[in-house]
């Protein structure tokens, strides 16, 4: 008479499929083939790579720039031969390096640093991994610019 086999086991293939189940989703995922089509591009080009700071530090450049534009155009300073060639040329570059640190804040999204009760959703956990209810391709730019101005 056979017997059944162990509960273990059935876990195990339940787990397998569920794992097999997710890596489906995330390779029909938009995120995950712009990873890959980059890496694809990276591997090309070679050891050539263009990485921007983090958000913080693209903001603070961009203030810092846009604070000596300004004082540019102080009448003591705006005497001097060439300022008028440097100083649109700072608020510029100033503006985008703003513009670019604001963007790349708003795509990020939200770092879930920590364990516990960070994000929507408590802490619900399940067989050790934490719950997430929203989609399996991730938030798309638009519920990110809603969830921040809703405050959450």
């Amino acid at each position: 008479m056979p017997s059944s086999p162990p509960p273990d086991r059935f876990q195990r293939e339940i787990d397998d499929i569920i794992r097999i189940a997710e890596r489906r989703l995330e390779h029909q995922s938009f995120r995950y083939r712009m990873r890959r089509t980059t890496r694809r591009l990276g591997s090309a080009l070679g050891g050539f790579s263009l990485r921007l700071p983090p958000a913080e530090t693209l903001g603070g450049w961009g203030l810092a720039l846009l604070l000596i534009s300004w004082l540019l155009t102080l009448p003591l300073i705006n005497k001097l031969p060439f300022i008028w060639v440097v100083q649109p040329t700072v608020l510029g570059f100033g503006i985008l390096l703003l513009t670019a640190g604001l963007i790349s804040s708003l795509l990020r999204g939200r770092g879930g640093g920590g364990g516990g009760s960070s994000g929507s959703g408590g802490g619900r956990m399940w067989r050790g991994e934490r719950i997430a209810y929203g989609s399996p391709y991730g938030d798309n730019w638009l519920s990110r610019l809603r969830r921040m101005f809703r405050g959450r």
